[in-house]
């Protein structure tokens, strides 16, 4: 597979999905924003439900670098202000990608096991860092608690979707659980 060509693929769904979205963005559309001929597309292997989840992958590999090795725990911050520190960022580099999500979060039903399986493991890496913060503060059941983490900062980005709500917004609606769930 031809890495260039792989990613001026990627990048034009990108562009696409988050200009027409998902559903309103066909294969040819992409191939003729890559500059490609469509078979040159489809011989790539790829779908379109591949390449939606090849730009969520791109996204997230984008936060790996940017978030989580730059957000570290300052010294004696507490568990709480950290997390809710790490979220915010998450939040703002989701918002700013808006489009994006909104389309991953609506088809990503449709990705076949092998992307799903890669998804997962991107996101086990992003919330290492707070799993990492649990088990330095000696909170029983990390993995218990990442799931809860996780399933909190989507109620928060969801008021962002829905509500065209900041970061911070996100982050207040889900404040008040984020502490239970980190005491």
């Amino acid at each position: 597979m031809s890495d260039e060509r792989f990613q001026r693929v990627v990048q034009a769904a990108w562009d696409l999905f988050a200009t027409q979205g998902y559903g309103a963005t066909g294969m040819r559309d992409i191939a003729r924003s890559a500059g490609l001929a469509p078979v040159q597309v489809y011989r790539l292997g790829l779908s379109k439900e591949d390449l939606l989840a090849e730009v969520s992958m791109l996204l997230t590999d984008h936060q790996l670098r940017y978030i989580t090795a730059r957000t570290r725990p300052q010294q004696a911050e507490s568990i709480v202000s950290f997390v809710e520190r790490y979220l915010l960022s998450l939040y703002r580099s989701d918002i700013r990608h808006l489009a994006v999500r909104r389309e991953t979060a609506a088809y990503g039903w449709m990705w076949s096991p092998r992307h799903e399986q890669r998804i997962r493991a991107q996101l086990w890496r992003l919330l290492q860092p707070i799993e990492t913060a649990v088990r330095d503060a000696g909170l029983n059941d990390p993995a218990g608690r990442l799931y809860t983490i996780w399933a909190l900062y989507y109620v928060g980005f969801r008021n962002a979707v829905v509500a065209s709500a900041s970061p911070r917004e996100c982050l207040d609606g889900i404040r008040p659980s984020l502490k239970l769930a980190l005491t």
